[in-house]
C-alpha cells in the first residue's frame, strides 16, 4: 500500500464516507476505509489497485473504537482522518430506547472523540482530521433529540482537538452537511413504509433548503477535501447545506 497520503476514514463503506474514499483515491491519496460491509470498497480496490486497506470496526463497540488507531498504524503513518460514521434514530422524545441513546452517542460522539484523541499525537506532523457533523446540531427537529445532540457535542470536542493538535501542526475541523441523499437519510422513519414514502420525504426535504434541493454525498466530499489540504484552518466548521439554516 501507498505510504504517502493515507487517510484513515471511518464509514467508508457507504454514503458520505464512501464518497469521501472515492474522492480521496481519484486524488491520489490511500485510504484506510473503516466499515463493516466493504462490497462497495471492494470496487474500489480493483480500481485502485495497492491504495485501499480495509479495516473491520463496529464503532458502537468501545471496544474495536479504542483499537481502530493501532490496528491502523500497523501498517505504515497516517496523514489525515476523516470520521464520517455516522448513526441516526428518529424519535419522538417519550419513545427512545437506552439502546438509541447508546448506539448513537457510541457512533456519533464517543467512538469519533476516541479516535481524534489518540490521533493527535500520532498523525504525521502538518496532517489534518475532518469531523461530519450536522446541522441539526444547530436546528433539532422533534425526532433528533439525541442525534442532534451528539453531534453537537462532537462540534464542541473538535475545537478542543484543534487546540491539542496545533504544536504538532495537526488541523482539525467539521463539516456540516444540511440533507444529503443517503442511504441514512432514506432509512424509513416511524410510521413509514414503501419507497414512495420515503422518495415524497426527500423531496419535501429538499424544499427546506434555499437551494431547494437535497445535497449529494459528493458535494460534502469536495467540503471534506478542501479542509484536509487547507494549511491555515483549524477549529472551524464548514457549513455544506444549500442554505438550510437561511430558509
Amino acid at each position: 500500500m501507498t505510504q504517502s497520503n493515507r487517510i484513515l476514514v471511518t464509514g467508508a463503506t457507504s454514503g458520505i464516507g464512501f464518497a469521501v474514499a472515492s474522492a480521496l483515491l481519484a486524488e491520489g491519496r490511500s485510504v484506510v476505509a473503516v466499515g463493516r460491509h466493504f462490497e462497495k470498497v471492494h470496487e474500489l480496490s480493483a480500481r485502485y489497485p495497492g491504495r485501499v486497506e480495509m479495516l473491520h470496526a463496529a464503532l458502537e463497540d468501545s471496544g474495536d473504537a479504542r483499537f481502530v488507531v493501532q490496528r491502523a498504524l500497523k501498517t505504515g503513518p497516517l496523514h489525515g482522518f476523516v470520521s464520517a460514521a455516522g448513526f441516526a434514530h428518529h424519535e419522538l422524545m417519550g419513545a427512545i430506547s437506552e439502546r438509541s441513546f447508546r448506539e448513537q452517542f457510541e457512533v456519533n460522539t464517543f467512538a469519533p472523540m476516541r479516535i481524534g484523541e489518540e490521533l493527535v499525537a500520532k498523525l504525521e506532523v502538518g496532517s489534518a482530521m475532518v469531523f461530519l457533523t450536522s446541522t441539526l446540531a444547530h436546528r433539532p427537529v422533534p425526532t433528533s433529540y439525541v442525534y442532534s445532540a451528539t453531534k453537537a457535542a462532537l462540534l464542541s470536542a473538535v475545537k478542543s482537538l484543534a487546540l491539542a493538535g496545533a504544536p504538532r501542526m495537526v488541523r482539525v475541523n467539521a463539516v456540516s452537511p444540511g440533507v444529503v441523499d443517503t442511504p441514512m437519510a432514506r432509512a424509513p422513519r416511524p410510521g413509514e413504509s414503501g419507497e414512495e414514502v420515503i422518495a415524497a420525504r426527500m423531496t419535501a426535504l429538499g424544499k427546506l433548503h434555499a437551494l431547494g434541493r437535497v445535497g449529494a454525498a459528493t458535494e460534502v466530499a469536495d467540503a471534506v477535501l478542501y479542509l484536509l489540504s487547507a494549511p491555515w484552518t483549524t477549529g472551524s466548521e464548514l457549513v455544506v447545506d444549500g442554505g438550510l439554516l437561511l430558509a
